[in-house]
């Protein structure tokens, strides 16, 4: 009896594999005819993708010959108030303008002359990775990259200095680097008025040199030790109160020419896509 029910268990595993297999077979024929007729409708309007590539192509190579040359040029700047994400909102501003040809808006911002302005192509950022600035939201304090277009390179140092100025003057920065340089000066000259009190005390043990004793001897080394540190944070303050700056350019533009061929490359890749997508759709369509 239990032979016979595992015979018939068998029997039904084997029914159940062949029809497995038979619906994996038709599901395979249907597929593979399916992409056998895909192939072939390619193949008919290849031609036409072609043609299409080839003149969508021609058009946008035509436009990069024509096309104004166009000069790159990338500045590192350190900054000491504000975020990246704030510089990077600001510069992002300046494009946006630029796309929308708003070149008087342009022109007050930067302070610079409508026909200076109209040479500038583009305006971006870059954090210290190469990721775009407007994205960053971290806090450390590390240089960015501020990187251009132009069409005349002789423009290069004048838009250096108005992007500088543009990023580093507000009324908000104005008044924290104002605040900053009366708190340097304050301590210098807090630090000052201690180094002359220790001075003070160093003639009053001094004064009878004949009888001084180990106490005296081991004040006059902690007050000079103590002089010597105060000397080194005025020094520091000192330079502080010099780099009181927000924008700090660590290396500034260099005008870098884009070779053409790569220009003209990448336009009539792009126009070859363009081709093929419009006549995809015109397919579609029809």
């Amino acid at each position: 009896m239990e032979n016979q029910s595992f015979s018939e268990s068998k029997e039904e595993g084997k029914r159940t594999w062949k029809a497995l297999q038979n619906q994996w077979g038709e599901a395979l024929g249907f597929f593979g005819a399916m992409f056998s007729s895909l192939i072939q409708y390619i193949k008919k309007q290849a031609l036409g993708m072609i043609i299409f590539a080839i003149i969508f192509g021609a058009i946008a190579g035509s436009y990069a010959w024509v096309k104004k040359e166009v000069y790159h040029g990338e500045m590192t700047v350190s900054y000491a108030q504000l975020e990246k994400k704030i510089y990077g909102d600001m510069l992002f501003k300046l494009n946006q303008l630029l796309d929308s040809k708003q070149y008087e808006s342009l022109s007050v911002l930067l302070n610079m002359s409508i026909e200076q302005v109209k040479q500038i192509h583009s305006i971006d950022s870059r954090n210290i990775h190469r990721e775009p600035l407007i994205n960053d939201i971290s806090v450390e304090k590390v240089p960015f990259y501020i990187l251009v277009d132009v069409y005349d390179p002789d423009v290069l140092p004048e838009l250096q200095d108005a992007l500088v100025k543009y990023i580093s003057v507000s009324d908000f920065v104005n008044e924290r680097l104002l605040l900053n340089e009366r708190n340097y000066k304050n301590e210098i000259v807090h630090m000052k008025s201690q180094m002359i009190y220790m001075d003070s005390l160093k003639m009053l043990l001094l004064r009878d040199c004949n009888n001084i004793d180990a106490d005296a001897v081991v004040n006059l080394e902690q007050l000079n030790k103590d002089q010597n540190e105060i000397f080194g944070r005025i020094r520091d303050l000192e330079a502080a109160l010099q780099f009181n700056k927000n924008i700090e350019v660590m290396d500034g533009f260099i005008a870098q020419e884009i070779p053409f061929t790569k220009t003209l490359i990448k336009y009539i890749l792009f126009g070859a896509i363009i081709g093929i997508v419009v006549r995809i759709s015109w397919l579609i369509v029809k």
